[in-house]
């Protein structure tokens, strides 16, 4: 068995679930934006910490205090800004708009490349283009009938999400250099952690009363989004990263809208229209044109 598929596949599949889990939870208002990731990641951030200080200790205790204030800073955008926006914006749009717009954060990665020193080719400006493009055609602001203004609940929950994207693609150029020093499992684990402070602090200021999930089922949902997209995921993804190359991880990862679709069809019962299933092949091609640029055949 090539282990390094199975927990890419494992991985890929668990965050498909993140958005259909968040959709059931806030789409009820069974639990409020900010309750929900502070529990996600306080609970995932945890685990991720325990099982590194009992099997990963040298890794784990290799941080210093510097090292940590940058994982305060990284954690703005990667853990506070990404699931804010995302948990916000999913109380008003689907899961499959989600995870496509989600999914678009190479994109942007591309694009804020540029500001510390990547080189932008034609075949990446073409992929970040396109990826725009699809994104547009997904969120209905590039319509049939062209162009038209954002607005409705859905619409508006597309931004939201979108902003989430921006703010992970952030994360992800900015965080590349803790991650050559700590490692990726040390430094997701902390960065994590931080994240988790910093929403336990956004909770206890946030000015509207919190709602908490009110019966076993709807906790059970919160300790699964901890514990399986959050935990269990990232750790398959950093076994998986040490065991196949890196351009077939992230082929791999393209099957997480996939698994979105079908099991938002399945459990939420979520159509998309003809427009943006094309919109979705339109943004994969871009991502596929923009990670062709950055990772290499060599990988």
């Amino acid at each position: 068995m090539n282990w390094g598929v199975f927990w890419s596949f494992l991985s890929a599949f668990l965050w498909s679930t993140t958005f259909v889990c968040a959709r059931y939870l806030l789409a009820g208002r069974s639990v409020d934006p900010i309750t929900l990731a502070a529990l996600r990641f306080v609970l995932g951030g945890g685990c991720l910490l325990a099982f590194g200080w009992f099997w990963r200790r040298r890794q784990i205790t290799a941080i210093r205090w510097a090292d940590f204030a940058r994982c305060l800073l990284l954690a703005l955008f990667g853990i506070v800004g990404m699931s804010v926006f995302l948990f916000f914006g999913q109380q008003r749009t689907g899961a499959i708009n989600s995870s496509i717009i989600m999914q678009s954060s190479p994109v942007f990665i591309a694009l804020l490349g540029v500001l510390i020193g990547e080189r932008l080719t034609l075949t990446g400006l073409g992929g970040v283009l396109l990826g725009l493009l699809g994104t547009a055609m997904i969120m209905n602001v590039l319509s049939r009938h062209g162009l038209q203004m954002v607005s409705g609940q859905n619409s508006s929950g597309d931004l939201l999400v979108l902003a989430s994207a921006v703010c992970w693609a952030v994360y992800s150029v900015f965080s590349k250099p803790l991650v050559d020093k700590l490692g990726g499992y040390a430094s997701t684990t902390w960065v994590m952690v931080a994240g988790a402070l910093e929403l336990i602090v956004l909770w206890c200021l946030w000015p509207a009363p919190a709602v908490w999930p009110d019966n076993v089922h709807k906790w059970t949902a919160v300790i699964y989004l901890a514990l399986f997209p959050t935990a269990i995921a990232y750790f398959a993804w950093y076994e998986a990263m040490g065991l196949i190359k890196l351009s077939l991880l992230n082929v791999m990862q393209y099957l997480t809208p996939v698994f979105t679709i079908l099991l938002a069809w399945t459990i939420l019962s979520e159509r998309i229209t003809l427009w943006q299933s094309a919109g979705i092949g339109v943004v994969m091609l871009g991502i596929i044109l923009v990670s062709w640029r950055r990772n290499p055949c060599r990988t």
